[in-house]
This record gives C-alpha cells, sequence and structure tokens, in this order.
C-alpha cells in the first residue's frame, strides 16, 4: 500500500471522492468504475482506504485547542467558548456522512474476493478510523448515535438513538481491540505512517485515559483509571520493543528529524504535493499579511521550569525571564532578541527577532525591528514552525504534524499510574520526561516536589501544560479533568510588554539580547480588556450541545443537559 506518494488524482466512485494511488493509472476510464470493481482489485480498494485517510487524518494545529496557551482571533471558536458566549451551535462536528464510507469498506470486505492478509490490514485501518471518529465526537459530546453498518435511505432505522458515554467508549475500545488483532506491528518504506498496532494501542491508551478521567468519571472510580494504566502500560512497552522512546536529540528537532524515534502517529506532509499554510504563525512580515493565532500568552511563558527545575518566579520581575530557562522554553518561544529560526532570512542571516515598543503604556504600538506590528503578546511560536520557507512561500510548509508523540504515551501510562497508587512510576516518568527536556537532576528529583497522588496529579497538569504547547491538547485535558478554574482564575491572556527607553538607540537584527537588555523597561498587560472578554466558562461546556439543525432532522435526538431543551445524560 502506498500512502505518500506524490502523484495523486481524483476520480468519481459510489458518489464519493477517493484519493488516488499509482495503481490506479492501469484504469482506462476511471469513471466507469463500478462497485465491484473496487472491491476486487487492490489498487482500487487501497485508494478507498486512502480517501479516509485524507478525511481523519487531523493536520498541523493552530489555535484550536490553545486556551490560556495563546490568544485567540476575534470569532474564532475558542474565544467564544472562553468568554462563555458559546450555543448549541458553536461546536459542530458530525461527520457521519464520512462514517458511512468506512462501515462500507468494512462491509465490503467480508465478501471480498482480494487477498486476506490486504483485507485484514484494510479493515483494521478502517476500524481504527472509526473509532477515532466515535471517540472524537464522545469527547465533544458524551455521547452520540452508533451507526455501525453503511444505512441506506430506505432503511427504516436511520433514526439512531444516542448512546451514553459508557456505551461508546465500549465500541471504541472493541474497535481498536479488533484493528490491533489485524494490523501489523509496523510499516515501512513509502507505508510508514500508515495506522499500525503501535499506533493503535498508543490511542487505546489516549481514549481509555478519556474514559478514566473527572468529565467521564466523577466518581474517581479506580477500575477505569486500572483499565487505562494497563493499556497505556500496554502500548508504552509494545512501543519500545519496536525501538520507540523519548528522542534525544536537539529538542526542537522532534518536529525536524524525521520519522524519527518519538514519532507514533503523523501526518507527513512533503512540498510539492502536501503542503499547508504557515501564515497564522509568523510575524507579519514574514507572511502574507495574515497573523492571528498562537501567540504565546504570559502564562504559558511563566510555566516553563527553570534549568534546574524549579518554577519561574515572576514575582521577582522579567528583568533576565529569558536566562536558564528548560529547553522546551527555548524551543517553544520566541522572545525579545530570538534567533528566530521560523524565518528563513533570519537564520540565513544569523538575525535576531526584535519586538518592543516605542510608546510606554500602549502595546498596540508594539513594533517589530524593521516596524511592522500586530503582535499581541510580545512572543511568537516556535514549535513546527517551517525553518525553509519565507514570505512568497508561506503555504509550502511541510513540516510533518506528530500527532501521537512517544512523550504521550508515557505521560499517559504515568498519569494513570499516580491515580492508582504506583506513586515511584508516576514520578519517575516526570524526571524522565525533565531529563529529556534538559533539567538538572539536582536533589534526584529534577525539581519535581510531589510527593502524594493529589501532589503528583498537579505536576502532571503543569508538565503537560509545557511539554505538549501548541499540540492541540491543552483545552481536551482541561475538560477532562473538569478544571475549568484553572482559566476562569486566570481572568484574560496577558502579554508582556517592552518599551525602548527615552534616549537609547534600537537594536538592529544582528544585536545580541544581552547587550541591549538594559535598554528596554518591561510591564505586563492584559490582551483582553472589555469586561465581556473576560474568561467565563460554565461547567455545560464539560458536554457540548448538539447543533440544532441536526436535532431538526431527527426528533430522535435528544439534546445534552444543560442546554436548552436537554434532556440526554451522557453519564447515564
Amino acid at each position: 500500500m502506498k500512502i505518500n506518494n506524490h502523484i495523486k488524482i481524483l476520480f468519481i466512485l459510489l458518489g464519493l471522492i477517493l484519493s488516488s494511488c499509482e495503481k490506479v493509472f492501469d484504469k482506462e476510464n476511471l469513471n466507469a468504475v463500478s462497485p465491484e470493481d473496487v472491491w476486487s482489485d487492490e489498487g482500487l480498494a487501497e485508494a478507498y482506504i486512502n480517501n479516509i485517510y485524507s478525511l481523519f487524518m487531523p493536520g498541523m494545529a493552530f489555535s484550536g485547542g490553545s486556551s490560556d496557551e495563546a490568544p485567540n482571533s476575534n470569532g474564532n471558536t475558542m474565544q467564544t467558548l472562553l468568554k462563555g458566549t458559546a450555543d448549541i451551535n458553536t461546536v459542530n462536528y458530525w461527520p457521519y456522512e464520512n462514517i458511512r464510507k468506512i462501515n462500507i469498506l468494512l462491509k465490503e470486505a467480508e465478501t471480498s474476493p482480494l487477498n486476506p492478509d490486504f483485507l485484514d490490514k484494510l479493515k483494521g485501518q478502517a476500524l481504527f478510523f472509526r473509532a477515532w471518529t466515535y471517540f472524537n465526537l464522545t469527547k465533544l459530546y458524551g455521547g452520540v448515535p452508533l451507526v455501525l453498518h453503511a444505512q441506506n435511505l430506505d432503511e427504516s432505522d436511520l433514526s439512531v438513538p444516542r448512546s451514553n458515554a459508557a456505551t461508546c467508549f465500549e465500541q471504541i475500545t472493541k474497535d481498536l481491540d479488533d484493528a490491533i488483532e489485524l494490523l501489523p506491528d509496523e510499516w515501512t518504506g513509502e507505508d510508514f505512517g500508515r495506522i499500525d498496532k503501535g499506533i493503535a494501542m498508543a490511542f487505546k491508551g489516549r481514549a481509555l485515559l478519556f474514559y478514566a478521567s473527572p468529565q467521564f468519571n466523577p466518581s474517581g472510580d479506580v477500575a477505569r483509571w486500572t483499565t487505562a494504566y494497563n493499556a497505556n502500560k500496554a502500548a508504552k512497552d509494545f512501543l519500545e520493543s519496536k525501538g520507540k522512546g523519548l528522542y534525544q536529540g536537539d529538542y526542537a528537532d522532534i518536529w525536524y528529524q524525521e520519522q524519527n524515534e518519538e514519532v507514533i502517529m503523523v501526518n507527513q506532509f512533503f512540498n510539492p504535493g502536501h503542503t499547508y499554510n504557515q501564515n497564522l504563525l509568523r510575524p507579519i512580515w514574514a507572511t502574507r499579511d495574515n497573523v492571528g493565532f498562537d501567540r504565546p500568552a504570559l502564562h504559558l511563558v511563566n510555566a516553563f521550569p527553570m534549568k534546574d527545575g524549579s518554577a519561574f518566579d515572576p514575582s521577582g520581575g522579567y528583568g533576565e525571564f529569558y536566562k536558564n530557562r528548560d529547553n522546551r522554553f527555548y524551543a517553544n518561544i520566541a522572545y525579545n532578541g530570538t534567533p528566530y529560526y521560523g524565518i528563513k532570512d533570519l537564520v540565513d542571516r544569523e538575525s535576531y527577532l526584535w519586538l518592543y515598543d516605542t510608546a510606554a503604556g500602549d502595546h498596540s504600538e508594539l513594533l517589530l525591528y524593521n516596524g511592522h506590528g500586530n503582535n499581541w503578546t510580545g512572543f511568537y511560536r516556535l514549535k513546527a514552525v517551517d525553518k525553509d520557507i519565507d514570505a512568497p512561500s508561506i503555504d509550502q510548509a511541510d513540516v510533518d504534524w506528530i500527532e501521537i508523540r512517544f512523550t504521550e504515551v508515557l505521560m499517559n501510562y504515568g498519569e494513570a499510574a499516580n491515580e492508582i497508587g504506583n506513586t515511584a512510576e508516576a514520578l519517575q516518568v516526570l524526571y524522565d520526561v525533565r531529563a529529556r527536556a534538559g533539567i538538572e537532576v539536582g536533589s534526584g528529583n529534577y525539581g519535581i516536589t510531589a510527593i502524594d497522588q493529589a501532589s503528583i496529579r498537579e505536576a502532571y497538569i503543569n508538565e503537560r501544560f509545557v511539554e505538549f504547547a501548541f499540540e492541540n491538547k491543552r483545552w481536551d485535558d482541561l475538560r477532562r479533568w473538569r478544571r475549568f478554574d484553572i482559566l476562569n482564575d486566570q481572568r484574560v491572556h496577558k502579554g508582556l510588554l517592552f518599551t525602548l527607553n527615552a534616549g537609547e538607540t534600537a537594536p538592529q537584527g544582528y544585536d545580541n539580547i544581552d547587550d541591549f537588555w538594559d535598554k528596554f523597561s518591561w510591564n505586563t498587560f492584559d490582551v483582553e480588556t472589555a469586561p465581556n472578554e473576560i474568561f467565563n466558562i460554565p461547567d455545560n461546556y464539560y458536554f457540548y450541545g448538539i447543533p440544532e439543525s441536526y436535532i431538526q432532522k431527527d426528533s430522535n435526538l435528544e439534546q445534552t443537559i444543560g442546554w436548552d431543551g436537554g434532556t440526554f445524560d451522557p453519564l447515564n
């Protein structure tokens, strides 16, 4: 099976648009392909599963899961959620048309004359994506209709009631267990990146961690945590047996050294053929005048530990906040005087990025060293920013998106270990993650002072915040922990404003930060200033409402409790 070829062709098949592979060129008339041909031809069947990948594989994350990592653009869904002004139509994800495509494959594969081994791998991939999709639906709405066969328009069972969370997770787990049995241990060559056994095991661990967490397990049932622990330990052990582990090179290179040992589930990008646009990540003068997402908020900047593992103390001021932080800080945060490798022109010139104001107290005038504005917090994101593109080629980024890293598997395992009382295992995971981040061993604990279940739980909350910054996990984590209080207590995003002192000469692109630091004054500021922009997230956001259009189409589809007309309790 080939998934990463650079030549693709689209054709019509059963009303579907299929992403093709090279074997399809053997067909003289693609528009004349019949359903029978698909399931009797490996090339066409492969094209069918490739289309499913194109529908469900996640791409580079931009702000969607940021919450307190970064401010959000006006009208952005996350901004609406943070302000508490969402309605039942705000979160709209209802991919049943695409689930039907998976169900068609699973049905047709049962009677296909193709090679059984080929069909097993095909079914394993399809089952994974069905579990993937129902998990994403369930974490949003708490419980959804489970449609497990390809419905026809003339069927009397088109109206399927919502299943509760327990039933949904039972089906998700079953699909993943079946997939694990069918999938190969790993794919190689051009097939690297397809769903394999290790990916399915890792994702099963993620799903069961959610099911054990307070969002779905408010009573703290230890049996669920034990199940999550066992699944994540099995995934960790299997992946380690296949050579996976924590990447030990430069931390930032996790995103640039393709197919390294940290990579578990990945969407591989390549140029030409499969690229994306990074306008949203860069200073305006390094884009095509379209910026606004993923400007690190001060809360995130503060969260990165010091080199000795201690917490950064903002009460001491920000005079030298950039010194002696852990390696993750420098891989994530572009600050005043950063050698900004996210812009090819600066890399080539070995130049620095300068962010400062010329009028104290008015951050709207925040400037870059060459006079361009549009920076919300005083910082830019560095993680996964493509080093090899400039403004004219901004839509040709090809840094891979790593959806599941080994670190996540490890931390899922450690978090579950803590909840079942395996303190030593939970702490060792934190030590390993911090050691890889370049934190000094100190007295043997890498700055971790937690000693009991409650304090270790908080340590995991803090560590995941910095380890997975900008990886689309923070909002999901806060929901599954039922910890909106962490956001509401912050009230707003904050930034750090640097002002060039009167009479000082502005630094240029080649000036080292240590030589110019005392030429600036600093103060913090609120990014959101209007009363209606303050964080005010209500508890009903732990399970979203079903969009009105779906309720109107199906009178048997109950609305979620806590929303207008809601009668469906996901936990009962």
